[in-house]
C-alpha cells in the first residue's frame, strides 16, 4: 500500500467557500472620482478556486471556468471508442437523459451501465454530454436523471426577464440518489423485458455509479446499493459540517456522513483538482477513511473544481474509462494507470496520487 501524505489546506467545507463574497466599503463618503477601468472577463464564483485564487495555478483554474461557455456551444461528439453514441430523453416520458451507442445492433457483447449524479445535483441531464457520450461510446450506457437543458438539443430558452427573474430552483426537482437509483432500476428491468431495445443486451455485474460535485454526494449514497459494482468521484467529498446559507435547502449536500464511508463496498476512484478544487479538501479527507475498499485518488494541481471532464475527450474521461476497463473488464494495460510503483498516473508530472488497497 502506498500512503503519501498531504499538505493541510486550511479552508472549509465546500458548502462554506460557495458562500464566499468579495465585498468592499469606501471610507469617504465623496470619493474622487476614478478614471474608467478596463471590463474585465467574468470569473468563477468568488472562492471556487479554492485558497489561492490569486497564484499561477489559481489563475489557471479560473480560465477554466471561463471556458465553460465556450464548451456549452460546441456541436455534440459521438466519443472515441469502437460505437459511436448519441443521447436522447428516456421513453414513455421517464425524466433522464440516456446516452448510448447509435446503434445497438452493432454492439458486441453486453453493454454496461452507468449511473451519473449531475453537477450541482442539478436537473440538466445534458449538463456533461460530452463526458457521457464518450463513456457510452466504449460499449456503456449511460444515463443521468433530468432533462436537456443544455446543449443543441435544448429546447430554446425564453428570454431573461430584468423585471420578473424566474423563480428560484426548487431543489427536489434535481437529481438526487432515489433518482440514480430508479434509472438504475429502469435500466436493468429493460434487459429483461421481451420488445425493449435492451432485452438481454446489458451486464447487470458492470455496474458504475459516478457524480460529478453535489453529483458526487448523491453517488456516493447510490453506490451504497448492493448491485453498484464501482464508484467514481469527481470533484467532490463528504462535507465536515451542514452546509449554510442558500445550500442548506439542498438536502443531498448533507445526507452522506463520514460514517456512511464505511458502507463502501466497490473500488473507489476520485478525481480532484488540486487545492484549487474547493471539494479537495474533503475528497482527501474521505480518503483517509475509507479503510475497507480499495481507493484511488488523482488529484490535479491547477485544475480547480471545473476538474478535467467537461470538455470533449476530457482528461478525467480517459482515467475514469481505464478504471472501469480495469475493474470491470480485467484490462491490464488499463490496470497500468493505477498500478505498481511505475503506474502512469505516478509518473505523470501532472498529477498527484494517494491509494490504499492497491499495489
Amino acid at each position: 500500500m502506498q500512503y503519501t501524505k498531504f499538505a493541510n489546506f486550511v479552508i472549509g467545507t465546500a458548502a462554506a467557500i460557495l458562500l464566499l463574497a468579495q465585498t468592499g466599503h469606501s471610507q469617504n463618503a465623496n470619493p474622487a472620482p476614478q478614471p474608467p477601468q478596463p471590463a474585465r472577463p467574468a470569473g468563477p464564483p468568488p472562492g471556487m478556486v479554492g485558497a489561492d485564487a490569486d497564484s499561477a495555478l489559481g489563475q489557471k483554474a479560473a480560465s477554466r471556468w471561463m471556458l465553460a461557455p465556450v464548451w456549452a456551444k460546441m456541436p455534440d461528439v459521438v466519443g472515441h471508442g469502437p460505437y459511436p453514441a448519441s443521447y436522447a430523453m428516456a421513453p414513455d416520458g421517464l425524466e433522464d437523459v440516456v446516452y448510448q451507442p447509435k446503434d445497438l445492433s452493432q454492439v458486441k457483447g453486453e453493454l454496461a451501465v452507468y449511473i451519473w449524479g449531475n453537477g450541482g445535483c442539478a436537473a440538466d441531464g445534458a449538463g456533461a454530454r460530452f463526458h457521457l457520450a464518450e463513456i457510452a461510446s466504449h460499449g456503456y450506457v449511460a444515463i443521468a436523471p433530468g432533462l436537456i437543458l443544455s446543449g443543441p438539443k435544448a429546447p430554446p430558452q425564453p428570454p431573461v426577464d430584468a423585471q420578473h427573474p424566474p423563480a428560484p430552483r426548487d431543489p427536489a426537482s434535481g437529481a438526487t440518489s432515489e433518482k440514480m437509483t430508479a434509472a438504475l432500476d429502469w435500466i436493468l428491468a429493460e434487459n429483461k423485458r421481451p420488445g425493449s431495445p435492451y432485452f438481454g443486451k446489458i451486464d447487470p455485474n458492470r455496474v458504475a455509479i459516478a457524480g460529478y460535485s453535489c453529483g458526487g454526494l448523491i453517488a456516493m449514497r447510490t453506490a451504497i446499493d448492493p448491485r453498484a459494482r464501482a464508484l467514481i468521484i469527481e470533484s467532490s467529498g463528504v462535507l465536515n459540517k451542514p452546509p449554510e446559507g442558500q445550500f442548506a435547502g439542498i438536502a443531498a449536500m448533507s445526507q452522506m456522513k463520514k460514517e456512511d464511508l464505511s458502507k463502501f463496498h466497490t473500488p473507489v476512484l476520485y478525481i480532484l483538482g488540486g487545492p484549487q478544487d474547493v471539494a479537495e479538501p474533503n475528497g482527501l479527507d474521505d480518503f483517509k477513511h475509507i479503510q475497507q475498499v480499495p481507493v484511488f485518488v488523482a488529484d490535479a494541481p491547477g485544475v480547480g473544481h471545473a476538474n478535467t471532464f467537461l470538455e470533449p475527450n476530457g482528461e478525467g474521461t480517459k482515467i475514469e474509462l481505464d478504471w472501469l476497463d480495469w475493474h470491470f473488464n480485467g484490462d491490464r494495460v488499463a490496470s497500468r494507470t493505477f498500478v505498481g510503483p511505475e503506474c502512469t498516473l505516478c509518473r505523470d508530472y501532472r498529477w498527484v496520487v494517494y491509494r490504499k488497497g492497491i499495489e
